[in-house]
Protein backbone atom coordinates (compact mmCIF):
# COMPACT_ATOMS: atom_id res chain seq x y z
CA UNK A 1 0.00 0.00 0.00
CA UNK A 2 1.23 3.37 -0.79
CA UNK A 3 1.67 6.26 1.55
CA UNK A 4 0.01 9.64 1.46
CA UNK A 5 1.75 12.97 -0.04
CA UNK A 6 3.61 13.31 3.23
CA UNK A 7 5.16 9.65 3.46
CA UNK A 8 3.06 9.56 6.55
CA UNK A 9 0.43 7.37 6.62
CA UNK A 10 -0.17 4.45 3.89
CA UNK A 11 -3.33 5.24 1.01
CA UNK A 12 -6.70 4.43 2.09
CA UNK A 13 -5.82 5.28 6.07
CA UNK A 14 -8.53 7.43 7.75
CA UNK A 15 -7.42 9.76 10.92
CA UNK A 16 -9.52 9.09 13.73
CA UNK A 17 -11.25 12.18 14.89
CA UNK A 18 -12.98 10.43 17.65
CA UNK A 19 -11.63 11.70 21.45
CA UNK A 20 -13.40 8.71 22.69
CA UNK A 21 -14.16 5.32 21.75
CA UNK A 22 -17.07 4.51 20.43
CA UNK A 23 -19.08 0.95 19.90
CA UNK A 24 -22.65 -0.07 18.48
CA UNK A 25 -25.50 -0.03 21.36
CA UNK A 26 -29.29 0.50 21.38
CA UNK A 27 -29.96 2.00 24.37
CA UNK A 28 -32.98 4.21 25.42
CA UNK A 29 -33.37 7.92 24.78
CA UNK A 30 -35.69 10.54 24.62
CA UNK A 31 -34.95 13.82 23.10
CA UNK A 32 -36.74 17.35 22.94
CA UNK A 33 -36.02 20.59 20.82
CA UNK A 34 -35.72 23.27 23.69
CA UNK A 35 -35.25 25.93 20.80
CA UNK A 36 -38.74 25.59 19.56
CA UNK A 37 -41.74 26.78 21.39
CA UNK A 38 -44.13 23.74 20.75
CA UNK A 39 -41.09 21.48 22.25
CA UNK A 40 -42.26 17.78 21.86
CA UNK A 41 -40.75 15.18 23.81
CA UNK A 42 -40.14 11.55 21.70
CA UNK A 43 -38.55 8.34 22.78
CA UNK A 44 -36.35 6.47 20.48
CA UNK A 45 -32.70 4.16 20.38
CA UNK A 46 -29.34 5.09 20.65
CA UNK A 47 -27.31 3.26 17.44
CA UNK A 48 -23.82 4.05 18.59
CA UNK A 49 -22.33 5.99 21.75
CA UNK A 50 -19.43 6.98 23.17
CA UNK A 51 -18.06 8.78 26.59
CA UNK A 52 -18.26 12.46 23.61
CA UNK A 53 -21.64 11.83 22.24
CA UNK A 54 -24.45 9.39 20.41
CA UNK A 55 -25.56 8.47 16.98
CA UNK A 56 -29.62 7.79 17.56
CA UNK A 57 -32.57 7.48 15.44
CA UNK A 58 -35.12 10.25 15.11
CA UNK A 59 -38.23 11.26 13.21
CA UNK A 60 -37.21 14.60 11.84
CA UNK A 61 -34.22 16.14 10.79
CA UNK A 62 -32.60 18.78 13.50
CA UNK A 63 -29.92 21.06 11.88
CA UNK A 64 -26.32 21.59 12.91
CA UNK A 65 -26.03 23.16 16.16
CA UNK A 66 -29.48 22.70 17.46
CA UNK A 67 -29.24 21.75 21.45
CA UNK A 68 -31.73 18.98 22.12
CA UNK A 69 -32.30 18.11 25.82
CA UNK A 70 -31.94 14.33 26.29
CA UNK A 71 -32.47 11.68 28.74
CA UNK A 72 -30.48 8.41 28.26
CA UNK A 73 -31.07 4.97 29.92
CA UNK A 74 -27.88 2.70 30.16
CA UNK A 75 -27.20 -0.42 32.30
CA UNK A 76 -25.91 -0.36 35.82
CA UNK A 77 -27.16 3.40 36.47
CA UNK A 78 -30.38 3.07 38.21
CA UNK A 79 -31.58 7.02 36.77
CA UNK A 80 -31.22 8.45 33.71
CA UNK A 81 -28.71 10.33 32.49
CA UNK A 82 -29.77 14.19 31.49
CA UNK A 83 -27.67 15.86 29.48
CA UNK A 84 -27.49 18.07 26.29
CA UNK A 85 -26.52 17.41 22.76
CA UNK A 86 -25.38 19.61 20.23
CA UNK A 87 -26.68 18.46 16.64
CA UNK A 88 -23.28 17.84 14.50
CA UNK A 89 -25.54 16.04 11.20
CA UNK A 90 -29.36 14.30 10.53
CA UNK A 91 -29.31 12.26 7.65
CA UNK A 92 -32.34 10.36 5.97
CA UNK A 93 -32.10 6.77 6.50
CA UNK A 94 -32.51 5.27 3.14
CA UNK A 95 -36.64 5.12 2.11
CA UNK A 96 -37.76 5.43 5.68
CA UNK A 97 -39.28 8.60 7.25
CA UNK A 98 -36.32 8.39 10.36
CA UNK A 99 -33.18 9.82 10.38
CA UNK A 100 -30.01 9.13 11.91
CA UNK A 101 -29.13 11.95 14.51
CA UNK A 102 -25.96 12.06 16.13
CA UNK A 103 -24.04 14.56 18.26
CA UNK A 104 -21.35 15.60 21.20
CA UNK A 105 -22.75 15.80 24.46
CA UNK A 106 -22.27 19.24 26.20
CA UNK A 107 -23.33 19.29 29.56
CA UNK A 108 -22.25 15.80 30.67
CA UNK A 109 -21.76 15.77 34.32
CA UNK A 110 -18.07 13.84 35.08
CA UNK A 111 -19.06 10.65 36.64
CA UNK A 112 -22.44 10.54 33.76
CA UNK A 113 -19.49 10.22 31.08
CA UNK A 114 -17.47 8.05 33.38
CA UNK A 115 -20.24 5.45 33.46
CA UNK A 116 -20.76 5.87 29.30
CA UNK A 117 -17.29 5.07 29.38
CA UNK A 118 -17.28 1.48 30.86
CA UNK A 119 -20.62 0.73 29.29
CA UNK A 120 -18.32 1.50 26.14
CA UNK A 121 -15.58 -0.49 27.51
CA UNK A 122 -17.32 -3.23 28.69
CA UNK A 123 -19.17 -3.22 25.35
CA UNK A 124 -15.85 -3.22 23.15
CA UNK A 125 -14.00 -6.45 25.76
CA UNK A 126 -16.88 -8.26 25.78
CA UNK A 127 -16.51 -8.29 21.84
CA UNK A 128 -12.99 -8.86 21.87
CA UNK A 129 -13.40 -12.24 24.05
CA UNK A 130 -15.97 -12.97 21.36
CA UNK A 131 -19.14 -12.59 23.21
Amino acid sequence: MGQDEEGLKPQGYLFERRKFARVDGTFVVSYIDISTAQAKTDVSQTRDISAGGILFTTDRPFAPDTVLKLKLRIPDKPDYINVKLRVAESKKRGSSSLYNTRGKFITLRDEDQEAIRRVVENSLRRRQEGG
